[in-house]
């Protein structure tokens, strides 16, 4: 289903109330994955509201994303124990490696990077969730094996 069609499906769930936009934009970044200014602008008109107030809800809440999730979207926890033990300083290491900001995608498709608040795994901190694993006790030295341990799983994952 093309990502517009989506978009509107989601909508016809809904009346054109106010009260139901966070709920609209929230169901629409969970499924599409991301918000772009297009379908902004197809709610802006759902809505009957200026584009530019929708534009202010997306990038006002940092749930929201912007662009598309990578093929491997890294989440770096800054929860508090992971941040006291180097979760910037991981972050930041991501970023260096990648040649991107959080929030971003690589320009290939295959990375995105991204901070949450907590992951609950305070026991092992600081950690990274990439799909659904969790790689525990990270430190900014490791986050080139996991880079090429990502890149060279999709290699030898992939038809000859």
């Amino acid at each position: 289903m093309e990502k517009s069609e989506q978009v509107e499906e989601i909508l016809g769930r809904y009346s054109s109330e106010k009260e139901n936009l966070l709920p609209v934009l929230q169901e629409i970044n969970e499924k599409a994955g991301y918000i772009s200014r297009e379908t902004m602008e197809q709610v802006a008109h759902f809505f009957r509201l200026p584009p530019s107030e929708i534009f202010g809800i997306v990038t006002f809440y940092k749930k929201f994303r912007r662009k598309p999730l990578g093929e491997n979207p890294i989440h770096v926890c800054l929860g508090t124990a992971c941040y006291l033990l180097g979760g910037k300083l991981i972050l930041d290491a991501f970023s260096r490696e990648l040649k991107i900001e959080m929030g971003d995608t690589t320009e290939d498709k295959k990375f995105s990077l991204d901070a949450v608040a907590c992951f609950g795994c305070c026991n092992v901190a600081p950690v990274i969730k990439i799909h659904q694993q969790i790689y525990p006790k990270m430190t900014p030295g490791k986050v080139e094996e996991v880079i090429i341990n990502l890149q060279d799983e999709k290699k030898n994952n992939d038809p000859v």
